[in-house]
């Protein structure tokens, strides 16, 4: 099997370049990959975040290829594409940006390497702030795609009413490895007592203001302290006076700035609840990070959370925007304490581990060269 996979590299700091790299690595026990990514930096003017790229994380193996200004650019990508005589091209899919220049390689790719699969790797389906605009964009790639790998099953499900001929496969994000021991991690924080977590990008939908609101019950019943960490967005930038006018403020902690793979780690090892109020979402690789740490979640029920969060098992579930339900989730968490967790949680990770993500979408893959079969879901793969 040859794949060829374009997409966001390191040092991009962004969960979807690291994710991808590691895909690579992944892959490659497995088949033979080229690596393409952007030679030209996605536009200041529409990359809100303040900290774009980490220069301590090193570059990955990724051939600059695609310019999303250049037109010449997308023929060259597909001919590299073709010259690697690669099975699949599998694309990462975030943004609608990248719509024109993804459906220009793929109409290419069509035409000069017919029998190279043309893969859609859905991170979501929408962006986040969503126009007409931006879904004429996404439709133009979505329509040039062959078929589509998503990371639930309301997305796959989704795919399928719009494009019923074309194939898809439903596989959860993969879980990365504890990466801080729980003790050491909570000195190097300076975290005592309870721990409620908020990580990541804070952005208006990820729904903090309903921690927020929950946080005066959670702090009263539990004692428990609550931490807001990650780079805050222009349109969560109320939220901070929020938090400054709130009962409870001195419990809590609001760290705006960025935050690396290994102070991530540290986080989620000292906190004893993930919380995730989404108020939508497709998938969250912060879920998976606290599977993979072990850290029950406290979710709301929206999109792919609903999917790997099983009550009483990895952790609890409440409605968006209901801070009422996400104090339940919190306090329930908190009284039946993470040993209630513990074994579910073990259980996900090894069902969510790199290695087994690697090789359903290798199996998938394959399947495409094989118009008599098809995966539709994750169960079948």
């Amino acid at each position: 099997m040859r794949i060829a996979i374009l997409g966001p590299a390191p040092p991009d700091r962004g969960g979807i370049a690291h994710e991808t790299a590691r895909l690579v690595e992944e892959l490659s026990r497995l088949a033979d990959v080229e690596y393409l990514t952007f030679s030209r930096p996605y536009p200041r003017w529409l990359d809100p975040r303040r900290f774009a790229h980490d220069p301590r994380l090193p570059a990955a193996t990724a051939t600059p290829s695609l310019d999303y200004l250049s037109a010449s650019s997308w023929r060259d990508t597909a001919e590299r594409v073709r010259r690697f005589a690669a099975h699949a091209l599998l694309v990462p899919w975030w943004t609608s940006f990248w719509g024109l220049p993804v459906r220009a390689v793929f109409r290419r790719l069509a035409r000069i390497a017919p029998s190279a699969s043309r893969v859609l790797l859905c991170h979501n389906l929408e962006d986040h702030e969503g126009s007409l605009a931006r879904r004429f964009l996404a439709l133009g790639a979505f329509g040039a795609a062959d078929a589509f790998i998503t990371h639930n099953e309301e997305n796959r499900r989704e795919l399928e009413r719009r494009f019923p001929r074309r194939p898809a496969m439903a596989v959860p994000l993969p879980v990365f490895a504890p990466a801080a021991e729980r003790t050491a991690a909570r000195r190097e924080l300076g975290v005592e007592g309870r721990l409620v977590l908020f990580l990541g990008l804070v952005r208006r939908y990820k729904g903090v203001d309903t921690l927020l609101e929950a946080a005066p019950r959670i702090v009263a019943e539990t004692g428990a302290s609550i931490a807001v960490i990650g780079e805050v967005f222009a349109d969560a930038g109320p939220l901070e006076r929020r938090r400054a006018a709130s009962p409870v403020r001195d419990r809590i902690l609001w760290k705006d700035e960025y935050v690396s793979e290994e102070e991530m780690g540290r986080w989620l090892a000292a906190c004893d609840v993930l919380v995730l109020p989404y108020r939508e979402i497709s998938s969250s690789a912060i879920a998976a990070r606290g599977i993979g740490a072990l850290r029950p979640l406290a979710a709301a029920a929206v999109g792919g959370l609903a999917e790997v969060v099983v009550p009483g098992v990895t952790g609890e579930l409440f409605a968006p925007g209901d801070a009422a339900g996400l104090a339940d989730a919190v306090v329930r968490i908190l009284r039946r304490g993470e040993s209630a967790y513990e074994p579910g949680l073990s259980q996900a990770a090894r069902a969510m581990a790199w290695p087994r993500y690697a090789e359903r979408i290798v199996g998938f893959l394959e399947s495409l060269r094989d118009p008599g079969f098809e995966i539709r879901d994750s169960k079948s793969s």
